[in-house]
């Protein structure tokens, strides 16, 4: 799993401009040249934060998305899917 990754895709939604932009419009080919498995480009795609914090991602970086709604993330979307992956850690 390469979490740097995702977490610096993340980081660079919040910081550079033209790459958040990018990702609006095309977010599959923006993403394409990125070190990414299969899964996690799944993942990331459809906004799967929970089977992303599962495999490591930092919660806090993948909220950033949810600001310009990335990747089909609004807030409401985010914490019900990152709530019920922490859930399942506690069980």
């Amino acid at each position: 799993m390469s979490v740097y990754t995702v977490n610096k895709i993340c980081r660079d939604a919040l910081h550079d401009l033209a790459f958040r932009e990018a990702v609006r419009r095309d977010p599959a080919g923006t993403i394409a040249g990125r070190d990414l498995s299969p899964d996690e480009r799944r993942a990331l795609l459809a906004g799967d934060v929970a089977w992303l914090y599962e495999h490591g991602c930092h919660p806090f970086l993948m909220s950033y998305l949810t600001r310009w709604e990335l990747f089909g993330l609004k807030v409401p979307t985010y914490c019900e899917r990152i709530q019920k992956a922490h859930d399942s850690r506690d069980d």
